[in-house]
Formats: C-alpha cells, structure tokens, sequence
C-alpha cells in the first residue's frame, strides 16, 4: 500500500503541475489580447480628428456614447433579436438538411454522383445573388433572412458531413456488422462519432456565417435588424452609430463562436492526447 501511494504522488503532482502551467499560460494571453485592445483603443482615441478625420473613423468614446444610448432605450436589443432569431432558425434548418443529406449521399455512390454537379454549382453561386430570386419567392422580412441564412448553413456543413462520414474506417464498420449491429448501431456508435470532428469543424463555420447571412439579407431588403440599422446609420453619414452597429455584430460573433467552441469541447474530449 505504502507503495503503491508513492508511485501516485509524482503522477498527481505532475497532472496538477500541467494543469497550473496552463492556466497561467491562458491568463498571460488573455491579459496579452486585453492589453492589445486597450492601446488599439486608445490609438484610435488618439488618431480620431488628429490624423484621421473624425467624419470617417468616429472616436471609441462617441462609438460607446451611442451604444449606451442603443442599451438604454432598447434600440440595440430591438433590433439585436429579430437578427438572433431569425440566425437561429436558419441554422437549425440548414444545419439539419446538411445532415440528413449528407449522410444519405455518403451511403450511396451512385445518388452522390449524379446530384455532386447540382450540389458544387448552388455551392458556387455566390449567396447575395440569391437575394433577388427569394424576395420573388419569400418576401421581404424573416422568412427571407431565415432562407438565405439556412443555405448559407447547409453547404457550410453539408461538405463536412459527407466528408467526415465517407472518412469513417471500413473496418469499424465491419466489426460493428459482424458484432449484429444494426444500420442505426453503426450509424450512431461509429459514423457519427468518427465524424465528428469533421461536424464540429462545420459548426465553427457555419454559426457565424448563419448570422451573416441574416445581417447581409436585412442589409439589401429589411426594415429591422442589426444590419438595418447598420445600413441607417450609413445612408444618414452617421460614422459613430455605423461603428457602433459593427461593433455589435463583432461581438455577438465573438460570444457565439466561444459558446460553440465550449459547446464542442466535450463531445472531442476523446481526440485529446493522452
């Protein structure tokens, strides 16, 4: 017993060794990046009306100033949530045919063959030109914003499904087969799974440019919305509030590209190295 104890002591103190060495490796990068800020912050502070005029580069004060008023009169969460929502459900709908049917393609050769050149050409047509076609078809207003953000999602993630399920070892799948697994045994123990990282990478991807899909269809054909009101403030010359709504679209992508990113984490614990 006595040692037994011993040989665990220095593998205990080397895994809490690593775990401190990390975390103080994560404060000095995030005291880096804050640093960073801080001094691009107060350069532009600086530079605003001295070697920039102020017309087209606004000050962070004046780019606050008008947040704050946004916050506090409900203009920012007014327009933040029809462009939250209608994100979401983009990326649910798109997210979700991305999965169904790149999983079904990655089961059968011959149905991806013949509809890969339908799939690469959508793929390639650039999204905003799509903008036009769905007006006639959806409208204006979410249904349109929700449309293009869902296709936007479903070729983002529809390549990364199909790849990560056609990667999937043969013999897994056969050992699972000759176990008595069933299709959807293999489908959920294995393919799934082994795709994952694949899938994950797609989500990185995808959240965000799901946003950017609704912001870019509120920008050419919306009457709310955080690229509304990015488009008002343009059209009115109004640099602070232009700034402002940019800023706040950085930062929403920026919180939802960390939730995803912990989101993920779990499900790719077994990717990391022992």
């Amino acid at each position: 017993m006595t040692d037994t104890s011993i040989g665990l002591v220095p593998a205990e103190n080397k895994t809490a060794s690593i775990g401190r060495s990390r975390r103080r490796e994560n404060a000095r990068v995030l005291a880096c990046q804050v640093g960073l800020a801080v001094v691009l912050l107060l350069l532009w502070e600086w530079a605003s009306g001295r070697l920039v005029k102020e017309f087209f580069i606004s000050k962070p004060s004046a780019i606050a100033d008008t947040l704050w008023t946004w916050i506090r009169t409900g203009v920012l969460w007014d327009n933040a949530e029809p462009t939250l929502i209608a994100s979401a459900w983009g990326f649910a709908i798109g997210g979700i045919a991305a999965v169904v049917i790149g999983y079904i393609l990655a089961q059968s050769a011959f149905l991806a063959r013949v509809l890969e050149p339908f799939i690469t050409a959508l793929y390639g047509t650039p999204k905003q030109a799509l903008v036009p076609v769905l007006i006639i078809i959806l409208g204006i207003g979410r249904p349109l914003q929700v449309a293009i953000s869902a296709v936007i999602t479903f070729f983002l993630m529809f390549y990364n499904v199909f790849a990560g399920v056609n990667e999937v070892s043969r013999s897994l799948v056969d050992q699972v087969r000759i176990m008595g697994g069933s299709s959807l045994d293999i489908a959920r123990f294995v393919k799934f799974p082994s795709a994952m990282v694949w899938v994950v990478a797609g989500l990185k991807l995808s959240v965000p440019q799901a946003l950017v899909g609704v912001v870019i269809a509120e920008m050419l054909a919306g009457n709310v919305g955080l690229g509304y009101l990015l488009m008002l403030n343009s059209g009115q010359f109004n640099s602070a509030g232009t700034y402002a709504a940019l800023m706040s679209l950085i930062t929403i992508v920026f919180v939802v590209n960390k939730l995803v990113t912990l989101a993920t984490r779990r499900s790719l614990v077994w990717k990391a190295p022992v």
